[in-house]
């Protein structure tokens, strides 16, 4: 092999290992406003510009602006071989990172002189955070000397945060720098912005109209001292019925996850069926169990048994460093009796619908339509309050006619008011203020109003309606 294939080949095998992964950090660096620290510089560049003009001035500013600081020279032979072209301007590059160009490329490299360069703001060091009352306390150095008094015009610094989770500190865990704050002081309280159970470390930048010299070592590790607290119970229970077929029941148990210091690692179902005991009481019967993934909110239980009140437990189970914390348990009643057979009076709950309900009539009162709605009374020994509610769906006509509203009444016949011609309208009636079952709902379709006149009212011209 002569000397100029062999140079062919190194060549080649220079491109095919060092491109890929210089793409990919090419790629990743060539996302536009991304970059916190030059973001933060074209803010300050331009704070005296009109509102109109800002975004158009932060636009132009992240795509032209200079970096401070000086190129290293070439180094290594390889990129100059390779001719990898990874950036073009040094807003492409993170940080304090610039587009440094060789003979045939150019790569992001950092500058050689940033910690020395006049004019910067000085390199800001952290002190320890410390843990006030309800809050954390963290301070940083804005600089000394001649070197922080020749900064011109205002410098803002951006606070910075990294953590994991657990018991133990393991710098190895710690995952991605996020952005906390911004702020013009040399100090900041955090309240309400760390979790418990969590290990956290900080860096601050500290950025002027002239640049920056980029953030700084990061502060001692720092865990709030109240530890986290076992997750809450998984919300809004609700039992549904599946199938039933063979004799036996099947019902989906549905909840929602909690909100929670740690994350949840898995959910522990119970359920059990429930009979009465020698002594009247309801006892009981093997309680059954099963766990589900934290990614599913609901499981599908079988074989229960018809005419029969059954227990429902749920529990949210976390996981901090080697041990588990433990919810309380939601619990929800389930009775597959049939309408027919009697329910045990101490867990009796019945659910009153509304039934029968339809429009009976359109009626001209007031010099207004409404809409006269009947439905069938519920119980006879005292009067039952009667919640309608009535909504637009869409007008023919009148397309900005939007109406959303509530009334109570003792009587099971109500007229639905502030109605117009030619539009459709949801209606429900409920027992509950809250609940909205969908047995309970009508659609009411208003006719126009010559149809009003001629057909219903058989009076023409009596509403003077508009051609």
């Amino acid at each position: 092999m002569t000397v100029k294939m062999y140079s062919k080949v190194v060549l080649f095998l220079v491109v095919v290992l060092v491109a890929p992964s210089v793409l990919g950090i090419s790629k990743k660096l060539a996302r536009l406003q991304s970059d916190p620290l030059s973001k933060t510089r074209c803010d300050l560049m331009c704070h005296d510009v009109r509102h109109e003009e800002k975004a158009q001035c932060r636009s132009q500013c992240r795509q032209k602006q200079l970096k401070p600081g000086t190129c290293p020279v070439a180094d290594s032979p390889k990129w100059e071989a390779a001719c990898v072209r990874a950036c073009d301007a040094d807003y492409q590059c993170d940080g304090t990172q610039r587009c440094c160009h060789h003979r045939c490329g150019s790569t992001c490299s950092e500058p050689t002189d940033l910690l020395t360069l006049a004019g910067l703001p000085p390199m800001p060091v952290l002190e320890e955070a410390k843990e006030k009352r309800r809050s954390v306390m963290v301070r940083w150095s804005n600089g000394v000397g001649d070197a922080a008094r020749t900064v011109p015009g205002k410098i803002l610094y951006l606070l910075q945060e990294q953590h994991h989770l657990g018991p133990k500190y393991e710098e190895a865990r710690l995952g991605s720098w996020n952005l906390l704050l911004r702020t013009n002081k040399t100090k900041i309280s955090l309240r309400n912005l760390l979790k418990p159970g969590r290990w956290y470390r900080f860096r601050v930048a500290a950025v002027s109209v002239a640049g920056t010299r980029g953030f700084s070592q990061p502060g001692p590790p720092f865990t709030p001292r109240k530890g986290p607290r076992p997750p809450p119970p998984p919300k809004k229970l609700r039992v549904r019925p599946i199938q039933a077929e063979n004799g036996t029941i099947t019902v989906r148990l549905e909840w929602r996850e909690p909100r929670s210091d740690l994350p949840v690692m898995r959910y522990k179902v119970y359920w059990s069926r429930r009979v009465r005991g020698l002594g009247g009481e309801l006892d009981s019967v093997l309680v059954n169990h099963q766990t589900v993934p934290k990614e599913k909110h609901h499981i599908d239980i079988r074989d229960l048994q018809p005419n029969s009140m059954y227990f429902f437990q749920v529990q949210t189970i976390s996981q901090f460093g080697l041990g588990k914390l433990r919810s309380d348990k939601s619990a929800i009643f389930y009775n597959t009796t049939s309408a027919n057979d009697h329910v045990p009076e101490a867990l009796q709950k019945r659910q009153k619908k509304i039934t029968g309900l339809k429009l009976v009539t359109f009626v001209w009162s007031n010099h207004s339509i409404n809409g006269r709605i009947t439905w069938d009374p519920i119980g006879t020994k005292h009067k039952e309050k009667y919640y309608v509610h009535w909504q637009t769906i869409n007008c023919d006509k009148n397309k900005n006619h939007k109406i959303d509203l509530s009334a109570i009444t003792q009587k099971n016949v109500f007229d639905i008011y502030e109605i117009d011609f030619e539009c459709r309208y949801l209606v429900n009636v409920n027992t509950s203020w809250k609940s909205k079952l969908k047995e309970s709902d009508i659609t009411v379709n208003v006719p126009s109003c010559k149809y009003m006149e001629e057909k219903m009212l058989k009076k023409p011209g009596m509403l003077g309606c508009k051609a």
